[in-house]
């Protein structure tokens, strides 16, 4: 490609035309700018209502005071009004934005930065008594680079037009029925389109949780059963948003628990019991009994009830004991490990390097569990069990802990 056919390559680009509702939006170059145009569709331009209308709207458009809100100057020729000029800046449509990247809507912030931006503006613009009833995917705007949301023509000041689905053509269907039926203007128009725009944004994928329900509520035939004000709709979002951190969250925590239960006990070595001494036959026993066999005094021992009780006894409290010292010092040092797995940061990381933390970690409650267990002088397999049951009363204590976390985050 050479120099002439690459200037004409981008003036080509330059001058790419979207469809907006009232008209054709493209780049037009003056005084060696690009400037934004948008020339109106012909039957509107020659139309006396529609171009008081939007006299009338320019005039108010200077008043929005809003970094969301794009601003514009009418375009007039010989002939009369014939188009708006925009404010200088890289806009393009919300429909032209998910044609240039459509993965957007899968991004982290996107409802935060695209759905709870434009009903904040929203509410700014009907504390003015202003309202855009079409949010049409054509009639909201981002800005170039940062895909900031905007807002450019708004549909309350075209009010005396009669015939509301001439003036919006195609995007007619993101208005609401009352508005095309009875030209009723408020801020309930103003939710059912948002809800048809959020529809639209996910009509190739599934309705995350948190907009589903909100959908469903903002685009009810019956106005009186949709959300009242913008206001609600965004607290509704952000109370499903936090709903659905707390199941994740606990969800977490219950696969935490099943994995280190299980590392647990697929890491300890199975013990197995091996016996040394072969019992004598039954009927070798019998036969010494019968014929008067005496172990006690035959093998020189003194026989004393009593003193055995004793001894048993003082065994019980000495096991007791190391039970008592192994719980303690066990339970000190499995709160400590674990809550190296039980934090917003391990919760949060790749499955692969949260297994090989609870996999170390694993591998340091087994040698504490050896150590301490030798300490108190229990035998291994009683003190694999102890330490096993403090895992699970430790882990639970922890995920109680972090759903308590999450309870107070979102109050």
């Amino acid at each position: 490609m050479n120099y002439e056919e690459l200037l004409e390559s981008r003036n080509g680009a330059a001058m790419a035309k979207q469809s907006v509702p009232f008209g054709m939006m493209y780049k037009k170059m003056v005084d060696g700018k690009y400037n934004n145009i948008i020339d109106l569709r012909p039957e509107l331009a020659d139309s006396l209502v529609f171009s008081d209308a939007i006299a009338t709207e320019a005039e108010q458009n200077k008043t929005i005071d809003h970094k969301r809100q794009l601003h514009f100057t009418l375009a007039k020729d010989s002939s009369g009004l014939y188009g708006v000029n925009l404010e200088q800046g890289g806009y393009r449509t919300f429909a032209q934005l998910l044609v240039d990247n459509p993965s957007i809507v899968a991004m982290p912030d996107f409802v935060n930065n695209t759905i709870k931006n434009l009903l904040e503006l929203t509410a700014r613009l009907h504390d003015m008594g202003i309202y855009h009833i079409c949010y049409a995917p054509d009639n909201v705007f981002v800005r170039k680079g940062d895909n900031d949301v905007m807002l450019l023509f708004h549909g309350s000041a075209y009010s005396a037009i009669n015939d509301q689905a001439w003036l919006y053509g195609e995007s007619a269907a993101f208005v609401a029925p009352e508005v095309l039926e009875e030209r009723t203007f408020d801020a309930r128009a103003d939710i059912y389109s948002i809800g048809k725009f959020i529809e639209y944004l996910y009509r190739q994928s599934e309705i995350p949780f948190e907009l589903k329900g909100v959908v469903k509520k903002a685009t009810a035939e019956d106005p009186d059963k949709r959300y009242q004000t913008p206001e609600d709709m965004k607290t509704s979002i952000s109370s499903r948003q936090n709903t659905r951190k707390s199941i994740v969250s606990l969800v977490a925590a219950l696969i935490v628990s099943a994995v280190i239960m299980g590392l647990y006990f697929t890491l300890v070595p199975e013990r197995e019991d091996i016996e040394f001494v072969k019992p004598a036959p039954k009927e070798a026993e019998d036969d010494l009994l019968d014929d008067g066999f005496d172990p006690a005094t035959e093998l020189g021992l003194i026989e004393d009830t009593a003193a055995a009780r004793v001894d048993e006894k003082k065994m019980r409290e000495y096991e007791a004991k190391a039970e008592q010292i192994f719980r303690k010092n066990f339970t000190r040092e499995a709160e400590r490990v674990l809550s190296k797995i039980y934090n917003d940061e391990r919760m949060g990381g790749t499955e692969k390097s949260f297994m090989a933390g609870s996999q170390a970690t694993m591998q340091e409650l087994i040698k504490a569990q050896a150590k301490m267990g030798s300490d108190a002088g229990l035998t291994d397999s009683r003190s694999q069990l102890l330490a096993g049951q403090i895992i699970e009363q430790v882990s639970n204590k922890l995920k109680a802990q972090m759903k308590e976390k999450e309870k107070k985050r979102n109050e």
